[in-house]
């Protein structure tokens, strides 16, 4: 399907390639549609790798947090060391430049580090619902052809690499920095499946972003919080952000107003990501 006024869309069975200007391409199993949105690229600034803003992000303040869901935190530096040891895992496992990640895990700290582990590759992060029954993991998954899956049934997948929960890569591969990469879309998630199976929804940008701050009002080096599930794109996607500019993530482990509350009280966050029924 081509579309001059919307930029050239390139489909094969799980990848997308999207011309400029940038859009988010839904993948099904017959069709591509094409929507045009701004995601966060403010136009006509620089753009930096996704690794690049996490490194700068560390080298200005190493000890400030970065990421907490529940009692489980880390530092920037941490972050950067763990997720640089993780991505060697993954690419140990074959993961590469292009490959679709399927992330089927809970909130916590690991599922953003997985995601970060990919961009550092070069890959795709594709989030899931933990809570999928198996079949429609497996048709998501066929789909996105992963190179590697998470937090799955290995069962389920016999012919794919699965790692499950509280899976930790082996601690002697190193935590220094990899060569750069930017991954060719920047995040892949599914559509809620309301006309038919799940769909791909692969963004059109690239994972580089300006370090500039403001998209969605997230700030440089602030607090956000997401109490919604990370496999939902919005909070992902306020979550991503919030990392690559240097701010500090607050997740929860799962919504209830209780929580949420004391999350306002105990980390002043700059934003908060809710949605109607969360404040009813």
């Amino acid at each position: 399907m081509t579309d001059a006024s919307r930029g050239k869309v390139l489909e094969s069975r799980s990848t997308v390639t999207v011309e400029p200007p940038p859009s988010d391409a839904i993948v099904g199993s017959e069709c591509v549609y094409v929507l045009v949105g701004k995601l966060g690229n403010s136009w006509g600034m620089a753009l930096l790798s996704v690794p690049m803003l996490l490194n700068s992000a560390a080298q200005r303040d190493p000890h400030a947090p970065a990421l907490t869901c529940g009692e489980d935190s880390l530092t920037r530096l941490e972050l950067r060391e763990r997720t640089n040891r993780l991505a060697r895992a993954f690419a140990e496992l074959g993961v590469r430049e292009g490959s679709l990640v399927t992330i089927a895990l809970p909130n916590s700290v690991g599922f953003l580090e997985a995601a970060v582990a990919a961009w550092k590759l070069g890959a795709v992060p594709q989030p899931v619902s933990h809570r999928l029954p198996d079949r429609e993991r497996q048709a998501i998954v066929e789909l996105a052809d992963s190179a590697l899956v998470l937090g799955a049934n290995p069962d389920a997948h016999p012919n794919r690499t699965v790692l499950p929960i509280g899976w930790e890569p082996d601690p002697a591969l190193p935590t220094d920095d990899l060569p750069d990469a930017i991954s060719p879309t920047w995040k892949a998630p599914t559509s809620g499946g309301s006309t038919g199976r799940p769909k791909l929804i692969l963004s059109g940008a690239r994972a580089e972003f300006d370090d500039a701050g403001g998209s969605f009002g997230i700030p440089v080096d602030g607090c956000i919080s997401v109490p919604g599930p990370l496999y939902h794109n919005a909070p992902f996607q306020f979550s991503s952000l919030g990392l690559f500019l240097g701010s500090h993530v607050v997740i929860l482990p799962k919504f209830d107003a209780r929580s949420a509350i004391e999350t306002v009280h105990r980390h002043r966050p700059n934003v908060m990501l809710l949605v109607p029924t969360m404040m009813s």
